[in-house]
């Protein structure tokens, strides 16, 4: 005759194989039931959601606005997009802008966006530069080039899509790697496309 037990007393289980099993079960019965005293549970009150809440203020019965995030600067100021307006600044010494435009052939506002930031850092000692910087030098080739309808998503575009600019803010534009990497290299001259 072949018997089991196995008692496990933290989840209240008992099982028994064998001819004594009934025997067992009862001792076991009656000493679990010394031990443990079984009370029914207090009914708990269920909490009452939030939303629910019984509305007495009529100010209360508008619904709640969700707070709009802000990107903030490193100057703790919250400029918003669309509240910025390029400006044209006079301070910056332009003169062989056009000369270095000139050499070049870019096909789209990164790679001019490129060759901007590239003559503010290395000739008019700029860096970092500013999208008013930027801006500057579009207006100055008015005649050679347009300034993009979407003036700052220019920037996020040079910055997203071919990360030759880190676009922090429009106060704090400063090239990468990349930028530097494509200037030196690969960025068309006018006599490359010319043959």
């Amino acid at each position: 005759m072949n018997t089991k037990l196995a008692i496990n007393i933290r989840e209240g289980t008992v099982e028994v194989e064998g001819a004594f099993v009934r025997s067992i079960y009862q001792d076991f019965k009656e000493h679990i039931g010394k031990l443990v005293v079984l009370q029914p549970a207090a009914p708990r009150a269920l909490p009452v959601a939030p939303d629910r809440l019984p509305i007495t203020d009529e100010s209360a019965a508008q619904p709640k606005k969700k707070p709009h995030r802000r990107a903030s600067n490193k100057t703790g100021e919250n400029p918003r997009s669309a509240d910025y307006k390029p400006t044209f600044d006079g301070s910056i010494d332009l003169s062989g802008l056009e000369e270095m435009y000139d050499q070049f052939d870019p096909e789209n506002h990164s790679e001019k966006i490129l060759l901007f930031a590239i003559f503010l850092r290395d000739i008019a000692k700029r860096a970092p530069c500013t999208a008013d910087h930027i801006f500057t030098c579009y207006f100055t080739l008015k005649a050679k080039t347009e300034t993009p309808a979407a003036f700052l998503q220019a920037f996020r575009t040079a910055q997203s899509r071919t990360h030759y600019i880190e676009y922090s803010s429009p106060q704090d534009i400063q090239i990468t790697i990349s930028g530097d990497n494509f200037y030196n290299a690969k960025l068309k001259k006018k006599s490359e496309t010319a043959r």
